[in-house]
């Protein structure tokens, strides 16, 4: 094993010696664990995290989007093109 100093805030390192405490193990060892379970996740390449946030920021819009009208399925040409006794006259 190799001896490595990494920098963290201490708001981080304080949550880690209080899991690592709670779990029983070293704070070195919450350390490890978790880089072997970071390093045996699938990486996801830039298309993926791209598709990914893309998805997000649509339902982010969806879920900020006022709602429409009740009836929309059953009258969209209307919404769409106006009411049909104003398009037969034009």
């Amino acid at each position: 094993m190799n001896r490595t100093t990494i920098v963290l805030p201490d708001d981080v390192k304080a949550q880690a010696i209080k899991q690592a405490r709670v779990r029983g193990i070293s704070f070195g060892e919450l350390v490890r664990e978790a880089l072997h379970k970071f390093l045996d996740e699938p990486s996801e390449d830039a298309t993926q995290r791209s598709r990914r946030e893309s998805v997000a920021a649509m339902l982010r819009f969806g879920a900020d989007a006022p709602a429409g009208p009740s009836d929309l399925s059953e009258r969209l040409d209307d919404y769409l093109y106006g009411n049909p006794q104003e398009r037969r006259n034009t």
